[in-house]
């Protein structure tokens, strides 16, 4: 079975979404965001918003763009099995929520980076992002 989630599509296909693809998606989604701050972390000693941002960013975008139509079902067209696998993965994204913030490889990671030479030749905003993980 194709899950709809986990297929790079410009659009969500909302009407191949089913209440039993989305906490396999979420999960896999999470998995692989974990797998690539471990990545970065392991594989770098001098951070750089290439090495370390860039990575992270674009993996938590999938894990975004794949729970933004799920959110939105289940406002729009909730049944009682959307919303019993929309409220299992609640716990999930706020488990990976609380790994981010409280990991002190990544923590560590983002301070050498805002201490770094490359940080006075970032825009603003790139700042903003590295100043606010």
């Amino acid at each position: 079975m194709t899950n709809p989630l986990l297929q790079n599509t410009s659009l969500p296909q909302f009407s191949k979404i089913k209440p039993e693809h989305i906490k396999p998606a979420v999960e896999k989604a999470i998995g692989n965001c974990k797998t690539v701050i471990a990545e970065v972390l392991a594989n770098n000693t001098q951070f750089s918003w290439e090495n370390l941002v860039s990575p992270i960013d674009e993996v938590d975008d999938v894990l975004g763009k794949l729970w933004s139509p799920i959110s939105h079902m289940n406002s729009v067209v909730n049944s009682d099995e959307l919303r019993d696998a929309y409220e299992s993965c609640l716990p999930l994204l706020s488990e990976y929520g609380t790994f981010v913030g409280q990991h002190a490889g990544l923590f560590a990671a983002y301070q050498q980076l805002s201490k770094s030479d490359e940080f006075k030749t970032l825009n603003e905003a790139q700042q903003k992002v590295i100043s606010n993980a």
